[in-house]
């Protein structure tokens, strides 16, 4: 990727502010903008109050009264003079009911409400403190940063973002503008297209992204280095392609205190034809998306990294396995029988099962050459997910339950909802038996835990690799996509539970 495009990936023309609360509403009258007004009835409602006496609106506070929410939201939209020009106030009422899957000030509405429609607008959310992180990504979330159109280019435009009704800490908003500027940057690498973002500029990307971002070291092996590693599995998935796969690492040594380190590891497969077991036409749309978890993975790790690192203090590694799954005389095929840089050997029953070949080899390279004590990988794994966990919630599965409750408190902080699932390998793991291998890549009943089994098949790479760690794995096939557009997913779980107690070791 050149570096104007690895730039335009990083710095979207559409911006995305956080006020602090004190520079409030006076900060309206001088916008120049539209306005989105967001929150829970009686809170929108005094915030209606508020606004109506500071922009000589009238009936606003009525008109959000009139609001009736349901289940998935209402808004109401009138018109203002404001200096001469026409412009427009919109209430948006978030439903009551928040389930205890569901984050409390029900973040999927706000996306839904607002999606694509804040570029250039004056956002206020009337919203608790203790909301303002999930509130404020899902606005992120709103601003898709990346557009090939040519008739209508997009233009540079600023959307601020200020809160009503509470004081979110600086603290708060300082992890909002380095989370959502990860969010976005997921999204922008997501949405681009495989003739734009391959697994060379993907990595260009990356490089690009942390080449001034204090302590940060990067590693990358690529091409026949991975096979000459014993990245076997990776190199397979990734041979066929006119760009070779790469494994690229990050490191922010922390505080260098000694401390076992944390990982994160995401799946980076830039295309998926589905190999040998080639997709359908309809089945192979939107397959660009199949790197959504080391775009969440590494948004992650850019926040966390510009932030200082972990507050732990311990090291945080980003391992991220990037290969395009093409089709081709060089590509690996059903019956081929591979060594993992586990050391197992895997017989492939099914190329289309690529994700966790990809992630085996990069959790066992945290196993082997990093000391780490908690490793997360991320991956838009199986379409069993969506079966799994639904549409919204990622599937995970945890080591301890400690670790598996923390990840349900920061979805719910953040706004990236998951929903535990069975970790149970001696019970799932025969789905895997082979006869001429140590195991083969896809399971032999469909209808048996697929989502569960297919994240136990990295584990059992890891295990076999001598890790005795904490380790935590996530599906996150359908929450990274909210129609045809990324959502950033993982950028908000990720940075939230590696700074909460439970996973701080």
């Amino acid at each position: 990727m050149s570096a104007t495009r690895a730039h335009s990936t990083l710095t979207p023309l559409s911006k995305l502010f956080f006020r602090p609360t004190s520079d409030g509403l006076e900060a309206l009258k001088t916008a120049d903008r539209s306005i989105w007004l967001v929150g829970k009835k009686e809170r929108l409602k005094r915030a209606a109050r508020e606004i109506s006496v500071t922009l000589n609106i009238p009936l606003l506070e009525r008109m959000a009264e009139g609001l009736s929410p349901g289940y998935g939201g209402a808004k109401a939209e009138t018109p203002w003079l404001d200096k001469g020009d026409m412009r427009k106030i919109t209430l948006v009422a978030l439903p009551e009911q928040a389930g205890r899957h569901v984050t409390p000030v029900r973040a999927d509405a706000i996306a839904k409400q607002l999606h694509g429609k804040v570029a250039g607008t004056e956002v206020v959310l009337a919203v608790g403190a203790e909301d303002a992180l999930a509130a404020g990504l899902a606005v992120a979330r709103c601003l898709p940063p990346y557009s090939a159109k040519a008739e209508k280019p997009q233009d540079s435009s600023e959307c601020h973002v200020t809160f009503i009704g509470s004081t979110p800490s600086e603290e708060t908003l300082e992890l909002l503008r380095l989370q959502s500027e990860g969010v976005r940057i997921a999204q922008g690498l997501v949405d681009r297209p495989p003739n734009v973002l391959d697994p060379a500029s993907m990595a260009s990307v990356v490089l690009e992204a942390v080449k001034d971002v204090p302590q940060v070291t990067t590693k990358v092996i690529e091409g026949e280095a991975l096979k000459e590693a014993g990245y076997g599995l990776l190199y397979a998935v990734g041979k066929s392609a006119v760009q070779p796969a790469r494994l690229v690492v990050l490191t922010h040594p922390g505080k260098g205190d000694g401390k076992k380190g944390v990982a994160i590891v995401g799946k980076g497969i830039t295309f998926d034809t589905g190999g040998a077991a080639l997709k359908s036409r309809e089945g192979m749309i939107g397959m660009k998306r199949d790197m959504g978890g080391a775009a969440g993975v590494f948004g992650a790790f850019l926040a966390l990294a510009r932030a200082g690192g972990l507050k732990s203090g311990r090291p945080l590694h980003c391992v991220l396995c990037i290969a395009e799954n093409g089709i081709g005389e060089k590509m690996f095929l059903q019956d081929d029988i591979l060594t993992a840089y586990s050391g197992l050997t895997v017989e492939i029953n099914n190329t289309d099962a690529e994700g966790r070949l990809v992630l085996a080899d990069g959790v066992s390279h945290v196993a082997k050459n990093l000391d780490c004590e908690l490793i997360v990988d991320m991956a838009t794994l199986t379409g069993a997910q969506g079966i799994s966990s639904g549409v919204q919630h990622a599937l995970i599965i945890a080591t301890d339950e400690d670790l598996e409750k923390a990840a349900v408190v920061a979805g719910k902080e953040s706004g990236d909802l998951v929903l535990p699932g069975i970790f149970a390998p001696e019970i799932l793991i025969h789905e895997f038996d082979s006869e001429f291998a140590d195991m083969r890549n896809s399971v032999k009943n469909r209808g048996n835990a697929q989502s569960s089994c297919a994240g136990l098949f990295i584990h059992r790479h890891l295990t076999h690799s001598g890790y005795t760690g904490r380790w935590m794995h996530v599906d996150m096939a359908y929450p990274a996509m909210m129609g045809d557009h990324a959502t950033g997913y993982g950028v908000g779980l990720l940075s939230t539970l590696l700074q909460h107690p439970a996973s701080a070791l």
